[in-house]
């Protein structure tokens, strides 16, 4: 994670040892120079930077869920009373796979208006071909072969409109019958994760699910980036997981989706790793630890006691000359306790002020 360098205390511009002569002095090109023969010099270190193999890595936290196209949380489509189950928590389903019947007044509505405007549809189609055929044998008018395709034009909507309503409730309008239950189909593959379903229970249309369906062999793992951190995203190739029931134990992943934006709320950066799940060790809203590695490549790696920290930002002392340092602005990211990467502002072959560089603060 990268972490902001805050330094607790500030020191004033005479370190002072009892001379009247300031230690130090801030030019007007952000140039610190250090006074000639001041005791400032035993105290500060310098390191010249170069360029070291590194792979960027990101260590976060998040929680597994199942793939949306995958999961279906199934409620009664329409109120009824349950009358049969065909299912158990456990059983592996396909797509279209009956879950449970529910004996509902609506339906029969819906069948019936679609056996009856089916019906309308045919004989409003046989009235239309009948007058055609009068038509084309001088026998029927141009009026009566309007009123004709009129009349099948608004039997075919009413079809349609049926059609489209069996349809949504997933009515199989080859099997269906008034006066039978409705069965209620699972809109995925998968495993049955629950089944509330009570034989003789009225289901209001607003009721809440009562079987959940889910192909678990991937799964998501929804992980959240820093704002610091998000720049870096694209570098990432490697993910590794830890779940907290099975720390000793790595599971790989590999990045799916990189959000578009920040989180308002959170300054997060939402990233989905899919992830191999055909063993069953991740569950759905479990937690887990990951890191997310770059591939490996040269990068500057500086002390983190090497970066101030400002109003205006972090920043590093960069010797110019003699007892010369100037106000560097750097942007960096942790990678352990002691060390940071330097994304941009140092070049290799700068010399900076790798130890006592607080020494140096203004007292802003």
């Amino acid at each position: 994670m990268v972490t902001v360098c805050l330094v607790a205390g500030a020191c004033h511009n005479n370190d002072n040892t009892g001379s009247e002569t300031p230690n130090y002095r801030t030019l007007e090109d952000d140039t610190i120079e250090i006074a000639e023969g001041s005791n400032l010099n035993g105290k500060l270190q310098t390191e010249t930077v170069e360029m070291k193999p590194y792979a960027v890595r990101i260590n976060t936290t998040g929680v597994i869920t199942p793939i949306p196209t995958e999961y279906a949380e199934i409620a009664a489509p329409l109120p009824g009373r349950t009358v049969k189950c065909h299912v158990t928590i456990g059983q592996t389903v396909r797509k279209g796979s009956a879950l449970f019947d529910i004996a509902s007044s609506d339906y029969s509505e819906i069948v019936k208006g679609y056996i009856q405007s089916r019906s309308e549809m045919q004989q409003a189609e046989r009235s239309l071909n009948r007058v055609k055929d009068l038509y084309n044998n001088h026998v029927a008018s141009t009026k009566e072969l309007e009123e004709a395709q009129t009349a099948y034009n608004i039997a075919r909507e009413e079809y349609n409109h049926s059609l489209a309503m069996t349809r949504e409730y997933q009515i199989n309008t080859e099997s269906m019958a008034v006066g039978q239950p409705m069965t209620v189909r699972s809109p995925v593959s998968g495993k049955v994760l629950k089944n509330d379903i009570v034989i003789g229970e009225y289901l209001k249309e607003d009721s809440e699910a009562k079987v959940i369906v889910a192909d678990l062999d991937k799964v998501w793992l929804k992980a959240n980036i820093s704002e610091k951190e998000a720049p870096i995203v694209d570098e990432l190739r490697k993910v590794e997981i830890r779940t907290v029931a099975k720390s000793d134990s790595v599971i790989e992943g590999r990045i799916v989706y990189v959000g578009g934006m920040l989180d308002p709320e959170t300054r997060t950066l939402q990233t989905i790793i899919e992830c191999d799940n055909r063993k069953g060790n991740l569950m759905p809203n479990m937690y887990a630890n990951l890191t997310l590695y770059g591939d490996e490549s040269d990068h500057i790696i500086i002390p983190k006691e090497a970066v101030l920290q400002s109003g205006e930002g972090r920043y590093v002392l960069r010797k110019v000359s003699e007892n010369r340092y100037s106000k560097t602005r750097v942007e960096v990211q942790s990678i352990d306790g002691q060390s940071v990467i330097v994304l941009s502002g140092l070049n290799a072959g700068d010399e900076i002020i790798t130890k006592g560089a607080f020494y140096l603060i203004e007292n802003q």
